[in-house]
């Protein structure tokens, strides 16, 4: 299961055009919480609120080639990323916000910007900008860390309906959108601009690998230059104000860059047939912890999977994986599993094998 990264490449490519004859399987390992992912980098960090002056690129270095080299003996299809670090709201700085590093939890929030709910503004996007310039510090120390044996891809874009909770604190923007439609879509517009401006401004300093970009989080390569856009706070939405203030932006977003894929949490609404419709390239579905499992989600998987290649990332059980082996079209379908060490994902690898052997030979019968 130790798969050369050419063939990886190769099978990564005819994924994302949904030419793959078996789904792919890979495999996280690590904390899922960034702060811990990434432990020696977050060494000197103060619990608290934090500038970039307290982010020192030399000292996650070492955390990557370890995630690099965790991965690489847990095998599979998949390929790992280098990344600016995930564990920082990248966006919600660069846009004023407060940045709140939880060493306890393992992970950091921001604040809404000083003065914000009295004078809502979105500020012109600048590379100059202290938190962007150190992020940018990250891409030719990875590169030159990887040596060639990893990409380095960006890091985490929370999306528009993120960057508003982030904005206007919780859910509050929710009530903004139904009392101040003219606000939020002028909050909507600035954001949608200064997001393709910060999207571009990364890919633009991404060095390809063997004609790609890797994936923050998910061990995913894809063709060209293709950044992954996070929409985590859809769940709190109806169809109704998806419809009418998220998905313009993404597809704004969409259209002006090369490749981009969308992650999102299984919620009350899943936008599958909006998304299987749109530009987008990539869906990313999650399985959460207390979440509905696969066979929930089938319908939505089998609508993504008409169109766009599909990657279903998380809590990933033994009766998830066996379902959707056995029930789900492999042209387009790619399963990355939590898992704790490199032996289980071995064992995992070998019933995914055995499972996909026994669709095949039912196949021809």
């Amino acid at each position: 299961m130790i798969i050369p990264l050419e063939q990886r490449i190769a099978g990564l490519t005819r994924w994302f055009e949904r030419r793959n004859e078996r789904p792919l399987i890979g495999f996280t390992l690590g904390s899922y919480y960034p702060l811990r992912r990434y432990s020696n980098g977050v060494r000197n960090l103060p619990s608290g609120p934090i500038g970039p002056d307290d982010i020192h690129v030399a000292q996650f270095l070492d955390d990557t080639d370890e995630l690099y080299r965790l991965h690489e003996e847990a095998g599979g299809d998949l390929i790992w990323s280098a990344a600016p670090f995930i564990g920082i709201p990248w966006l919600e700085a660069a846009l004023g916000c407060g940045v709140i590093a939880d060493l306890g939890t393992g992970s950091s929030r921001s604040t809404p910007p000083p003065g914000f709910a009295d004078h809502p503004r979105i500020p012109v996007f600048s590379a100059a900008n202290p938190w962007v310039e150190k992020l940018l510090e990250f891409i030719p120390a990875l590169e030159e860390r990887s040596a060639g044996r990893y990409p380095v891809g960006a890091t985490l874009m929370r999306g528009i309906s993120d960057l508003l909770s982030a904005l206007y604190g919780g859910a509050d923007f929710v009530l903004k959108m139904h009392d101040d439609p003219q606000e939020i879509q002028a909050m909507i517009d600035g954001l949608t601009e200064f997001w393709i401006a910060f999207g571009r401004c990364l890919l633009d300093r991404l060095p390809l690998f063997h004609g790609g970009t890797g994936c923050y989080m998910y061990s995913q390569w894809c063709p060209g230059k293709t950044i992954w856009l996070q929409e985590d706070a859809v769940a709190l939405l109806s169809p109704d104000l998806f419809d009418r203030y998220i998905f313009p932006a993404d597809v704004r977003i969409v259209e002006a860059l090369e490749h981009v894929a969308i992650h999102l949490h299984p919620t009350r609404y899943i936008p599958s047939k909006l998304l299987s419709e749109s530009a987008i390239d990539v869906v990313e579905l999650h399985i959460d912890f207390d979440g509905p499992r696969a066979k929930a989600l089938a319908p939505h998987h089998r609508t993504t999977l008409k169109s766009k290649p599909l990657l279903v990332w998380g809590d990933v059980q033994a009766s998830d994986l066996e379902f959707m082996l056995s029930e789900l079209p492999a042209e387009g379908l790619a399963i990355n599993l939590i898992v704790a060490s490199a032996e289980e994902a071995h064992r995992i690898w070998g019933r995914a094998m055995e499972l996909w052997q026994r669709r095949e030979e039912r196949a021809t019968i």
